[in-house]
Protein backbone atom coordinates (compact mmCIF):
# COMPACT_ATOMS: atom_id res chain seq x y z
CA UNK A 1 0.00 0.00 0.00
CA UNK A 2 1.76 3.22 -1.12
CA UNK A 3 1.53 6.74 0.70
CA UNK A 4 -1.36 7.66 -2.43
CA UNK A 5 -3.58 5.34 -1.45
CA UNK A 6 -4.38 6.82 1.80
CA UNK A 7 -6.69 9.78 0.93
CA UNK A 8 -9.15 7.07 -0.82
CA UNK A 9 -9.59 4.71 2.27
CA UNK A 10 -12.46 6.13 4.10
CA UNK A 11 -12.65 4.31 7.01
CA UNK A 12 -9.86 1.91 8.75
CA UNK A 13 -11.91 -1.15 8.35
CA UNK A 14 -10.06 -1.10 4.97
CA UNK A 15 -6.64 -1.19 6.44
CA UNK A 16 -5.15 -4.10 7.13
CA UNK A 17 -4.84 -4.82 11.04
CA UNK A 18 -2.15 -4.23 12.19
CA UNK A 19 0.50 -1.18 13.13
CA UNK A 20 0.96 1.00 9.41
CA UNK A 21 4.15 3.00 9.07
CA UNK A 22 4.17 4.91 6.17
CA UNK A 23 7.49 7.59 4.97
CA UNK A 24 6.33 10.41 3.03
CA UNK A 25 8.64 12.98 2.64
CA UNK A 26 12.40 12.62 2.48
CA UNK A 27 14.63 16.15 1.38
CA UNK A 28 17.10 17.48 3.80
CA UNK A 29 16.43 19.58 6.62
CA UNK A 30 17.72 23.08 7.59
CA UNK A 31 20.87 21.95 8.46
CA UNK A 32 21.73 20.02 5.22
CA UNK A 33 20.85 16.38 6.84
CA UNK A 34 18.81 14.32 5.40
CA UNK A 35 15.10 13.83 6.96
CA UNK A 36 12.48 11.58 6.58
CA UNK A 37 8.92 11.91 7.74
CA UNK A 38 6.16 9.71 8.09
CA UNK A 39 3.23 8.61 9.72
CA UNK A 40 2.13 5.45 11.93
CA UNK A 41 -1.37 4.45 12.24
CA UNK A 42 -2.74 2.56 14.92
CA UNK A 43 -5.32 -0.28 13.74
CA UNK A 44 -4.62 -3.09 15.39
CA UNK A 45 -7.72 -2.34 17.66
CA UNK A 46 -6.21 -1.86 21.13
CA UNK A 47 -4.27 0.63 22.76
CA UNK A 48 -0.57 0.62 22.02
CA UNK A 49 2.61 2.10 23.66
CA UNK A 50 6.20 2.29 23.17
CA UNK A 51 6.20 2.61 19.81
CA UNK A 52 9.90 3.10 18.10
CA UNK A 53 10.12 3.17 14.80
CA UNK A 54 13.01 1.78 12.32
CA UNK A 55 14.74 2.86 8.83
CA UNK A 56 17.01 0.63 7.48
CA UNK A 57 18.84 2.29 4.20
CA UNK A 58 20.15 -0.08 1.36
CA UNK A 59 22.44 0.92 -1.11
CA UNK A 60 22.45 0.02 -4.92
CA UNK A 61 23.39 -3.52 -4.07
CA UNK A 62 20.41 -3.79 -1.55
CA UNK A 63 22.70 -4.17 1.31
CA UNK A 64 21.58 -2.47 4.16
CA UNK A 65 24.30 0.43 4.80
CA UNK A 66 22.38 1.93 8.08
CA UNK A 67 20.28 1.55 10.38
CA UNK A 68 18.44 4.54 12.68
CA UNK A 69 15.34 4.21 15.30
CA UNK A 70 13.47 7.13 16.32
CA UNK A 71 10.43 7.89 18.85
CA UNK A 72 7.33 9.06 16.47
CA UNK A 73 6.11 12.60 18.65
CA UNK A 74 3.58 10.22 20.79
CA UNK A 75 4.81 6.85 22.17
CA UNK A 76 0.89 5.98 22.91
CA UNK A 77 -2.02 5.48 20.38
CA UNK A 78 -5.28 4.41 20.93
CA UNK A 79 -6.81 2.61 17.83
CA UNK A 80 -7.18 4.85 14.85
CA UNK A 81 -4.25 7.23 16.23
CA UNK A 82 -1.82 8.41 14.16
CA UNK A 83 1.69 10.03 15.13
CA UNK A 84 4.68 11.27 13.12
CA UNK A 85 7.98 11.07 13.04
CA UNK A 86 11.13 12.43 11.32
CA UNK A 87 14.56 11.34 10.81
CA UNK A 88 17.60 13.17 10.64
CA UNK A 89 20.56 11.56 9.65
CA UNK A 90 23.58 13.51 10.84
CA UNK A 91 26.25 10.19 9.49
CA UNK A 92 24.47 9.73 5.89
CA UNK A 93 24.98 12.78 3.13
CA UNK A 94 22.62 11.72 0.24
CA UNK A 95 19.05 12.00 0.16
CA UNK A 96 16.97 8.91 1.74
CA UNK A 97 15.68 7.08 -1.43
CA UNK A 98 16.11 3.04 -0.67
CA UNK A 99 14.61 1.83 2.38
CA UNK A 100 12.54 0.02 4.22
CA UNK A 101 10.11 1.19 7.17
CA UNK A 102 8.98 -1.13 10.28
CA UNK A 103 7.22 -0.63 14.23
CA UNK A 104 8.34 -2.00 17.45
CA UNK A 105 5.48 -1.88 19.85
CA UNK A 106 4.09 -3.19 22.99
CA UNK A 107 0.24 -3.53 24.13
CA UNK A 108 -0.89 -0.97 26.47
CA UNK A 109 -3.28 -3.37 29.37
CA UNK A 110 -2.75 -0.78 31.93
CA UNK A 111 -6.89 -0.11 31.19
CA UNK A 112 -7.28 -4.24 30.89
Amino acid sequence: MSIQEFPEIETFQKLPRRVIVKGGSAGFGAQGKPELRGIVINNIGHLVKDIRVSLIIFNEHEIPILNASAIPDQSQLPQGGIASFVFTLDDYDKKIANYYLYANWKYDDSNW
